[in-house]
């Protein structure tokens, strides 16, 4: 593509993807009118906002990170006040996802087995022990949704580090997750979507960024790594574009090693809250038929299909990016593999019930990997012009 045409295709994508997680809540809560007239002014907003960045890294100049403080007030403002409020709405029409990680910890406290119950809407745990014990220090708090305020402080500061320009992190986190009706939701209510990504997030940067140090911070990394991606286990689908990226800096054998540390940090972290049978739990504890997939033709076994096809696209992304791949592009890897999950059931939804379902919250999981990898991509096509 001509590069006087990238930076106008990244800024249309970045809309459409904020689109795609933004416009059926804005429908269930202004209507289709307003809301599509809402979704239209947010695209164009952002399609413009973008070439105010344009201006911004041309001239070389960092805003200062203290603007980061504000759509951080406004997130924590908005958790104070809806937070809350989540908690007095009937039980029908709450998330139930801080339920999920308080049985799981309550379990686990009382030394029982966790995954054979229900959240109060009868749905089965997803959270991996790695959510469970990232969470621990807010449950002992009374509140497991508190650490929703310390990991988006927390991916403050890594926008601006994993960024060349403050403006960009300002940008994604003020479109992304205040902005994002979703992603707002979820944080307010309680989610642990965003928390999931941020942590995956910081982990693979922290393990990549480190193997130009000293060994012990290897190790803590990659040991933080695998507590993440012990949280839900689509995120092992990043391992393999994470090792490419890796094998391009170090040696194999360095990163054998610090893979093997990973893998095993998540199964230590993992397997024992599935004793006394933990690969035989573990397992049928992620054969459980989330809802998302009920509306899939069963000949299609879907929970072995897409799991397969993630890997299918991991693989090839691998491939195409075997000799370039860069951090960025791990997280777009990861991104089309969890797209490739996540888009069936998606469409199958939409079939089903001939309209937009409402909450598209999980697609988070695969949008907020793309848009870090479009930011970076954006900032180094404007530089290079």
């Amino acid at each position: 593509m001509p590069s006087k045409w990238l930076p106008w295709s990244l800024s249309l994508s970045l809309a459409l993807a904020w689109l795609l997680i933004s416009l059926a809540p804005l429908v269930k809560y202004l209507g289709r009118g307003r809301g599509s007239i809402a979704a239209v002014f947010t695209v164009a907003a952002i399609v413009i906002i973008m070439r105010v960045l344009d201006r911004q890294i041309r001239s070389g100049r960092q805003i200062s990170a203290g603007w980061l403080a504000l759509p951080m007030a406004a997130l924590t403002a908005a958790f104070v006040a809806l937070y809350p409020r989540s908690l007095r709405l009937p039980l029908w029409s709450r998330t139930d996802r801080e339920d999920a990680l308080r049985i799981v910890l309550n379990s686990i406290q009382h030394h029982r087995y966790p995954y054979g119950e229900r959240t109060f809407l009868g749905h089965s745990l997803t959270p991996l022990p790695g959510a469970a014990l990232l969470a621990a220090p807010f449950y002992a708090m009374g509140h497991i949704a508190w650490q929703n305020l310390f990991w988006l402080a927390a991916f403050c500061i890594f926008a601006l580090r994993f960024f060349r320009f403050r403006a960009t992190a300002l940008l994604f986190v003020t479109v992304f997750l205040l902005c994002a009706p979703a992603n707002l939701s979820d944080i307010t209510a309680g989610g642990d979507y965003i928390d999931n990504f941020i942590y995956m997030a910081i982990a693979v940067t922290w393990l990549h960024s480190s193997l130009k140090r000293k060994q012990p911070e290897q190790i803590a990394a990659a040991t933080f790594l695998g507590i993440a991606l012990s949280s839900r286990a689509v995120y092992a689908l990043i391992l393999l574009p994470l090792a490419v990226a890796m094998l391009q800096r170090v040696a194999y054998r360095r990163v054998l090693l610090l893979l093997a540390v990973t893998v095993a940090a998540a199964a230590a972290f993992t397997l024992p809250v599935f004793a006394p049978y933990p690969m035989a739990h573990l397992l049928q504890q992620m054969a459980q038929g989330p809802g998302k997939l009920r509306d899939l033709p069963a000949a299609l076994h879907a929970q072995r299909t897409l799991p397969a096809l993630g890997l299918l696209v991991t693989f090839l992304g691998c491939l195409l990016w075997k000799s370039r791949m860069d951090l960025p592009r791990v997280f777009l890897t990861f991104s089309a593999a969890t797209f490739a999950i996540l888009a069936p059931p998606v469409a199958a939804l939409v079939w089903v019930e001939r309209g937009l379902p409402y909450d598209l919250s999980y697609l988070s999981m695969c949008v907020l990997p793309f848009v870090l990898w479009a930011f970076a991509r954006y900032e180094q096509a404007i530089e290079k012009r």
